[in-house]
Formats: C-alpha cells, sequence, structure tokens
C-alpha cells in the first residue's frame, strides 16, 4: 500500500511538472507570435503563393488544347498519357523542323524592359538518351526576333525542367509577341533523333517586374515620412486599417474637401512622359459612397492642379483609384507633388465631406511600353459624312459595321437580325486584306421595331475559347428560332462550325445569354442521311404551327473543279431537313434530301399560307438552260411539307451585282412582320463605299410580294430599302446604339447598367471632332419638349449639338459634356432645349479639340412639355421656358443648373465650378478657376507634424498580443484538460496493476 502511494505522488508531480513546462512554453511562443503583426504573416503567405501575374493560358493543359496553337508544321494535341500533374499534357508530333512545337501568344501582355520568369515540364520517350531543349520567346513577326531564352537538358522517359528569367529589351518590338518550346538546332534533322516527339505540362511565363514607383513608403510600413499633409489636415500612421501589409495612413481633421495626404515628387518627373498611378481608399463613416480624387501639381500654383482620376468609393470598403497621366509638355516642373482629397463641396458639410479616410498602396511610375495599339477591325470609317446607308435611305441597315448572312426572328413588336460578324482583317503592314473567315466566331445581333433606326445589341461569344461553344471553332451563317417550353419562351440559335457541323445554343431572350446546352454538335457528316453532304453548315430552322420544329442544312458542290460533270453541277444534292426533338437540341431520324437544282449554299425556308418555301444560294459552275436560275441568285421550292418533296420554281433575287454593281455569294432569310413579307439578303455595298471590296458584307432588307398562285414576285433590291413603319419614341430611354445613320462612330460593349438583359449593355464610343449619328422620324408629339438628357462617361469632354433634319439642321441644344473621371465613369448630363414639335429626324454632332476618343455616350431622352404652352408647365410654368426647368429657370439658362446656373457659365459656381469643363474632374483640378478656390488651394503649402496628436490609440504589437494570448490560453486550457485525461487513465491503470 505505501509503495502505491509513493507511486500515485510521483505520477502527480511529474503530472505537474509536466503543466508547468506546457504552460511556460505555450507563453514564450505566444509571445513571440504577438510580436510578428499577423496581417504581415498572411501577406508573406500570399507573396509567397503569388510571385507575379501569369500570363500563359491554360499552363496546366487541364482546359483542353485552348489557345495552344503549333509553332511551324508540328500538331499539337491533348494527351493523357503522360502528365506532370494533373491528368493532361501537350503532345507534340509530325514535326518536320526542328523549331516545330507548341506555341502561345502573350501579346499585349509584356512590357519593354520587364521582367519574367519562365518554365516548363518536358518528356519524351523515344530517341537518344539525353536532348536539349529550348524556351524560346518571339518579339515583332520576324523570326529574326526569336530570343533563346534558355536552354535545358532533359534525360529521355523523365520529366525534366526548363526554366529561366528574361528581360524584355527596351527597343524589342511588341506588335506580336509568343512563347514556343523546341527541340536544339539540327539542319538537316535526323528524324529519329531530332524530330522526337515530346510532351508539354506545366508552363509558365511570370511577371515578376519590379513595381517602378517613384513614391517613398507607399505602403506605410516605415512609418510617416516622407509623406505630409496637404491643407488643413492631419495624416498620421494607424494599425486599424489597411489594405496590405499592418498600416495605413489615416487623414483627420480635415476643415476643406482639398485637405489629405501629399508627398512631393520633384525633380522625379519628365515631360510628355506617361506615369501610372493607383492608391487605396477607404472610410468608415459618412455617406454610403464618396468620390475621391487623385491630383498631381505641376509648379508653385494651385491653378496648374490636375485631377488625374475620380473614383466613387464605397463606405466601409477598399476602393482603387487608378488611371493613366501623361505630364503636360508645357508642364512647370520647378515643383511637383501628388495628393488625395474628397470631390468639391463649398460649404463643405462635415458628416458628408470632410470625412476621415484611410489610404494605402499608392504608386506613381512611369508605365513600361507595351504592345502597340492595334487596328480595331470594327472602326472601319473615321470621317465626317454618312458611307453607304446615307440619310434618306434604309440599305444597308447598319454602316458602322459588317455583317453577313441574315437571319430574321420576329418575337413581339421587334424584328432581330443575326449576322456573321464580318470583321476587316489585317495584312503584316495594316492593310485590309481579303476576308478569310477564319476568325469569325462571333455573331453579331440588330434589332429594329421600324426597319429604318436599328439598335447593335453587340457580339454574342459563339465558338472558341471565350464561346459558349467551346468546342467549335468557327460561328457562320446562323438560324434562330423560339419556341414555348415548360410554359416558357426558349430562344435556339443554331450556328456553322464552319463547313463541318451545326452546333445549337439556347437562352431565356433574343440576345441572350447563350448557352452550349449539348457540348457537341447537333448536326455533324456522322448524322445519318448526310451522306453526300460537302458543308454540313448553313441551318435554317422552322418551328410549324404545331410546335414541331425542322433544320434545313447541307451545301457544296461533289467532286473537283477540274472533274465535275454537269449533273453534279445541276443536281448537287447537298441540301437536306431533319426534323428536330420536341426539346429543338436533339434530332429524330435521319435527313431526307433536297434536290434542290444548281444548289450550293445558303438554305433558307418560311410558310406562306400553307405552302413551305425552301430557298437556298445557286452555284457557279456548269451551264445554265434558259429556265435554269442564273449564278449567285436565289432560288426557291415549293411544298405541302416541311420535310418534301419540294419542287423548283424560280429564281426570285437576282445576284448583287445586278443592283449594286459588286457582285460576290448571297444568303437570305424571309421573314413577315407586321402583315408584310420581306427578306433580308447581305451584299457588299459597305465594302464598295469604303473601296474593300474583299469579301466583307453587309444586311439589306427589301419588300416581297406574292401572286394569287402563291408564287413570289421577282425581288427588287435597292438601297432605298422599306418605309419606316413607325416613329420614334424620344421620351423614352434611347440607346445611343441605336440610329438610322452615322458618320465615323463605332460600338462597344459598356460597364453602364440598363439594357434588355442586365449582363449586355453598349454604348457609341471612337467619337471624334465632326462624327456623329442620327435617328429617324422622332416624334415630339403637340405639346414639345424642354429639356434633353444622356447618360456620358468621358476623359477629355466635349461638346454635342443637337440638330434637327440633317446633320447641318438647326441646333436646338447643345450638351456641353465635362470629363468624368474615365471611360466608363458615369454621369447623367442634361441641358435645356428649344421647344420642338412634330416628327423629325435628329442628329447629334460631336465636336472637341482632343484626339482621344470625346465621349462615350451610353443613352439618351428628351422631357416633354406636360399641359399647355403657358398654363402652369408651359412657357413660363414650372417646367416651361421660363419656369423651374425652363431657360430661366433652376435648371434654365439663367437657374440652377443652366449656364447661368449653379454649374453653368455665369451662377454660383458657374464656370468655375464642379460641373464645368475645369471643374472637379477637369484638366485644372477640383476649384481650378472658382471662386473658392484661394481657400482651397493657398494653403497647399503648410506641412503640419500631426504625430503630436493627443489621440492615442494602442500600438498593433499589444492588441496582436492580446488576440494571441487569447488563443493561446484557448490552446492551453484545451492540452491541459487532454493531459489530464490521459494522465487520469494512466493512473488508473497503474493502481489495477
Amino acid at each position: 500500500m505505501e509503495t502505491q502511494n509513493k507511486n500515485n505522488d510521483m505520477l502527480k508531480r511529474r503530472f505537474k511538472h509536466l503543466l508547468k513546462n506546457t504552460f511556460i512554453l505555450t507563453v514564450i511562443v505566444t509571445v513571440i507570435l504577438s510580436l510578428i503583426p499577423g496581417k504581415a504573416i498572411l501577406a508573406e503567405q500570399q507573396n509567397a503563393s503569388t510571385e507575379g501575374k501569369e500570363l500563359i493560358d491554360n499552363g496546366d493543359i487541364e482546359k483542353g488544347k485552348e489557345p495552344w496553337i503549333n509553332y511551324r508544321n508540328a500538331t499539337v494535341d491533348v494527351s493523357n498519357k503522360e502528365s506532370s500533374s494533373g491528368t493532361n499534357s501537350l503532345l507534340v508530333t509530325n514535326r518536320q523542323s526542328t523549331v516545330d512545337g507548341p506555341q502561345q501568344y502573350i501579346t499585349g501582355e509584356v512590357m519593354a524592359g520587364g521582367t519574367y520568369k519562365f518554365s516548363a515540364r518536358i518528356k519524351y520517350t523515344e530517341g537518344p538518351d539525353q536532348k536539349d531543349f529550348n524556351f524560346n520567346i518571339q518579339n515583332g513577326p520576324s523570326w529574326q526576333n526569336i530570343d533563346v531564352m534558355t536552354t535545358a537538358t532533359i534525360n529521355r522517359g523523365e520529366w525534366g525542367t526548363i526554366e529561366g528569367t528574361y528581360t524584355i529589351p527596351e527597343d524589342a518590338d511588341l506588335t506580336e509577341t509568343f512563347i514556343f518550346l523546341e527541340t536544339s538546332y539540327a539542319n538537316p534533322a535526323d528524324p529519329e533523333n531530332d524530330l522526337i516527339d515530346f510532351y508539354v505540362d506545366d508552363v509558365s511565363f511570370l511577371d515578376i517586374t519590379s513595381n517602378p514607383n517613384l513614391l517613398e513608403n507607399s505602403d506605410f510600413e516605415n512609418g510617416l515620412d516622407p509623406w505630409t499633409n496637404y491643407g488643413e489636415a492631419s495624416v498620421r500612421i494607424t494599425n486599424q486599417e489597411s489594405s496590405s501589409g499592418s498600416n495605413s495612413l489615416i487623414v483627420t481633421d480635415r476643415v476643406l474637401t482639398t485637405n489629405g495626404p501629399k508627398q512631393d515628387i520633384t525633380g522625379k518627373i519628365e515631360k510628355g512622359t506617361t506615369y501610372n498611378f493607383s492608391a487605396k481608399i477607404k472610410y468608415t463613416e459618412g455617406p454610403d459612397q464618396k468620390v475621391f480624387n487623385y491630383n498631381i501639381q505641376n509648379g508653385p500654383s494651385w491653378q496648374n492642379i490636375d485631377v488625374m482620376k475620380s473614383k466613387a468609393i464605397n463606405k466601409g470598403e477598399w476602393g482603387t483609384i487608378e488611371g493613366t497621366y501623361k505630364v503636360p509638355e508645357d508642364a512647370d516642373l520647378s515643383e511637383t507633388f501628388i495628393f488625395i482629397e474628397t470631390s468639391f463641396a463649398n460649404p463643405a458639410d462635415p458628416e458628408n465631406d470632410l470625412i476621415d479616410f484611410y489610404i494605402d498602396d499608392v504608386s506613381f511610375g512611369k508605365e513600361l511600353r507595351g504592345a502597340p495599339p492595334v487596328k480595331n477591325p470594327e472602326e472601319i470609317y473615321e470621317g465626317t459624312e454618312a458611307v453607304a446607308k446615307t440619310p434618306g435611305n434604309a440599305n444597308p441597315l447598319i454602316s458602322h459595321k459588317f455583317g453577313a448572312d441574315p437571319n430574321a426572328m420576329v418575337y413581339g413588336d421587334r424584328v432581330y437580325i443575326y449576322l456573321t460578324n464580318d470583321q476587316y482583317e489585317f495584312d503584316e503592314n495594316g492593310h485590309v486584306k481579303n476576308n478569310t473567315y477564319s476568325n469569325i466566331n462571333t455573331i453579331t445581333v440588330i434589332s429594329s421595331e421600324d426597319m429604318v433606326n436599328w439598335t447593335d445589341h453587340g457580339a454574342i461569344p459563339v465558338a472558341g475559347s471565350k464561346g459558349a461553344a467551346k468546342w467549335a471553332s468557327q460561328s457562320w451563317a446562323v438560324a434562330v428560332g423560339h419556341k414555348e417550353i415548360n410554359g416558357k419562351d426558349k430562344f435556339f440559335l443554331y450556328f456553322s462550325n464552319n463547313g463541318s457541323g451545326i452546333g445549337v445554343l439556347t437562352a431565356d431572350s433574343p440576345i441572350g445569354p447563350w448557352v452550349d446546352p449539348i457540348g457537341k454538335p447537333l448536326i455533324d457528316r456522322n448524322t445519318p442521311g448526310t451522306e453526300g453532304v460537302v458543308w454540313t453548315f448553313d441551318p435554317d430552322v422552322l418551328i410549324d404551327e404545331d410546335g414541331e420544329g425542322y433544320l434545313y442544312f447541307g451545301g457544296g458542290l461533289p467532286g473537283s473543279d477540274s472533274d465535275r460533270t454537269q449533273e453534279q453541277s445541276e443536281h448537287p444534292k447537298t441540301a437536306r431537313v431533319i426534323k428536330l426533338g420536341d426539346d429543338m437540341v436533339s434530332t429524330e431520324g435521319e435527313a431526307k434530301l433536297i434536290d434542290a437544282p444548281f444548289m450550293f449554299e445558303s438554305n433558307g425556308i418560311h410558310k406562306n399560307n400553307g405552302k413551305y418555301y425552301y430557298s437556298y444560294s445557286t452555284n457557279f459552275t456548269g451551264m445554265r438552260d434558259e429556265d435554269d436560275p442564273k449564278t449567285g441568285e436565289i432560288a426557291y421550292m415549293m411544298s405541302d411539307s416541311p420535310m418534301g418533296p419540294f419542287t423548283y420554281i424560280d429564281s426570285v433575287l437576282k445576284n448583287p451585282g445586278e443592283f449594286f454593281g459588286v457582285g460576290g455569294n448571297n444568303h437570305q432569310d424571309f421573314f413577315k412582320f407586321q402583315d408584310q413579307w420581306y427578306i433580308t439578303y447581305h451584299a457588299q455595298t459597305l465594302g464598295k463605299a469604303l473601296d474593300t471590296v474583299q469579301g466583307y458584307r453587309s444586311p439589306h432588307i427589301n419588300k416581297v410580294e406574292f401572286n394569287e398562285d402563291g408564287t413570289m414576285k421577282d425581288i427588287q433590291a435597292d438601297l432605298k430599302g422599306v418605309p419606316q413603319l413607325a416613329s420614334l419614341n424620344p421620351y423614352e430611354r434611347t440607346e445611343a446604339e441605336t440610329f438610322a445613320w452615322n458618320a465615323g462612330i463605332t460600338t462597344e460593349t459598356s460597364e453602364a447598367p440598363g439594357s434588355m438583359i442586365e449582363s449586355l449593355n453598349l454604348h457609341v464610343t471612337g467619337i471624334n471632332n465632326g462624327n456623329w449619328f442620327a435617328v429617324s422620324q422622332a416624334d415630339f408629339g403637340k405639346n414639345g419638349t424642354t429639356t434633353f438628357e444622356a447618360n456620358i462617361a468621358s476623359t477629355v469632354g466635349g461638346t454635342i449639338d443637337i440638330r434637327v433634319d440633317s446633320k447641318d439642321g438647326p441646333i436646338i441644344g447643345t450638351l456641353e459634356v465635362s470629363p468624368t473621371g474615365g471611360e466608363q465613369e458615369w454621369n447623367l448630363m442634361k441641358t435645356s432645349v428649344t421647344n420642338l414639335t412634330g416628327v423629325h429626324d435628329l442628329y447629334f454632332v460631336f465636336s472637341g479639340e482632343s484626339e482621344e476618343n470625346l465621349i462615350n455616350i451610353d443613352y439618351w431622352k428628351f422631357t416633354e412639355v406636360q399641359g399647355g404652352l403657358d398654363g402652369e408647365d408651359g412657357q413660363d410654368g414650372e417646367d416651361g421656358q421660363d419656369g423651374e426647368d425652363g431657360q430661366d429657370g433652376e435648371d434654365g439658362q439663367d437657374g440652377e443648373d443652366g449656364q447661368d446656373g449653379e454649374n453653368g457659365q455665369g451662377g454660383e459656381d458657374g464656370q468655375e465650378r464642379e460641373d464645368n469643363q475645369d471643374g472637379e474632374v477637369g484638366q485644372k483640378g477640383e476649384n481650378s478657376k472658382g471662386e473658392g478656390a484661394n481657400v482651397d488651394r493657398q494653403n497647399s503649402g503648410t506641412t503640419i507634424d500631426r504625430n503630436q496628436s493627443n489621440n492615442y490609440q494602442l500600438p498593433e504589437t499589444a492588441t496582436s498580443l492580446f488576440n494571441i494570448l487569447l488563443v493561446g490560453t484557448l490552446l492551453l486550457i484545451s492540452g491541459c484538460t487532454v493531459l489530464f485525461v490521459v494522465k487520469r487513465r494512466n493512473l488508473g491503470n497503474e493502481r489495477k496493476a
């Protein structure tokens, strides 16, 4: 018994000793950890996992082949037989020379003088015991600019690594840049030793270029110096908030909106040089959103302040203000500094305008030279006169871009036209070359409710790595239809993957977004009934009254040009029709032959009065009799059944050369809209007007008339087109990308909200002095209009003259556009207009001095006079010419927001205020010429030492110690509990023993 008690006492002493040592160790570790900033640890982990920006897409080959291609003559495919990581690798075969290998373009991703870290894994299984491989880069279109960045020796049968770093030469040609892998040079090359097959995996090209930041202590991890305050502000370091690292700079005690943090960069910048800048900003008290300015002052005078960028920041969130700034050639660089402020307000509301804020990660550094701007294939014309579609004509439908193979779908009160997205291709000298169609993987959509004013809905990404159907490489000649499925309208888009097959996309609206429901071709050469079809393409869809769907497709000629028989030319037998399943994304049975005489391409189908009309474009070979269709015409057949048999009738539309003096192929679609039949087709009319008749086509529409026996009358194509079916309502929001005629503008995807679908909106851009666009027949009614407003984004500003009836017609109003701080920074701007009644063509004519894009415009709208001219809302009423919003009212010429009002030329803060050309976001800064400028800017040189602040805060070490001690205590308690249970169990076992 005594021995057992001694053992128990000994075990208790051991247990207490263990607890004591555990406690001491925990305290030591906790104290050490508390001395290391937690955010710094996190930042270290983040930096360790992201050495730089990765420029290679799909480097691990787990997403398929895209965007890898072959360099020269190699075959590059995805393989799952070998991989360094993951499942796949690239297998390179069929090499004809040692340079042949996998290639990926990084054009526009690299900078002259930039430094990059690269690596790749390589393996080969047959050939010599060892082989040298090169990791290469080519800068520019010439092979003479190839650099072998490094060479590595790889052992047969083993994965080896080739890696190194590379700096782009300062004089590099960056118009075209790509990387590729090859075996070491040999000429002649031994097929067994030099042209071996090999695998590639885990390719990387990281941008590790050091930040060319001229600002010192930009992350505030080294105290306050050299940051000072601009004006009456207190600036100090804090650890309460940070975007990265441990610290940020907090700005408090602000008296004016201009007050903020400042750093002198005198002697560090050069005239005519472009710099990148950025800053992280956060505030926690005040309005839900606040606009901040990142400014520069060149010279000792506040009048030389430039607001380089403005950005709205959300309360409680770190936001980024960034952009580029080019130092003027005439800048006074005797004194230069940057500073950050909130947007102008005078008087300033302490709670809304003089808020405290934090800044972190501030930069201002020289912009490295990158790839030169490439010609935009959509910017086809920069003149000031309309081309092809001229005022008064309705054809071609659009002239700011091309579009071929039109297919029409009527839905609701609009007709939608879907177009092969013809875009200019350029040779190495920048000249337009013949359209090869090989780069087309998007479909353009336009729509109209009046057949003259057309809305551009942009491009649907159909094929390729960025498309909905990534298995496809091209998207030509689509057909679109809609059908109610499960009580909801569903839209179906059938497209040609070149001539090899037909895919299908679905959407819930006529303009998307589109998805691929089956992930493979719907129709290809393995589809039953397609034997003998040369080109499996050019679909058209018919959804009959009973809901059954049918797809028409096919084309091409059997044989070759040298040995084709007359029978093969006259009866190619390459057209087909197949029934679609109820889901419209599957087929039923086999495709049936349509024996269309002299068939070539462009399948079409429509139904009228119970008859089915199959139409097509005729070929260019074989001998023709008098009753045969001529070459390149639209011919048609008729049937009582959608599946045929079809009987040949006649040609209905001659080749475009007969009407427009420029020929080529044709592609048609027949549709009925508001009780009238039409045909849409293409011709090279825009190409002719631009002197680029090289296969770039444009859509047209003309009327279709039927004979009493159901046959169609010959169609007369022309530029006049069809009459306008309805007037445009100027009092509704009108998308700027809706117009009848234009000169020099283009459209692009917009970040501004508000379109048919949230994910897609466009705006008008590419605007220079003298450019314009116009809408046809806007109906201003009997009461007329008082004001005009437009959603605008601009970096340089300009003027919009609103003219009626012609581009040189009377001006009813002028909108002075001030810079908004960026091409995606949108402001709603208004101006008064002369009262206008009745129906007029409306022209928006742009002017400005800058050679840059003057203005982006998203939408516009007029305000209608409410009531009579002399009543409450008339000329002397609230909204009339002399009323609150009239010429002399609050928003009129003499009112608060008019030309002489708050934001006008001579009011409270007229030319010298926030919203004029030299205003808040203007070229000369927030208060550059304003009455309050002397108040805000005269104290710019004042420096106040705010490190003597009475507002004491715990150092970060203390707060970290508290947090980690708390965690450590919890861990200690948990550990002791576990040890106690274990030791007690051991004591119990020893007692039993």
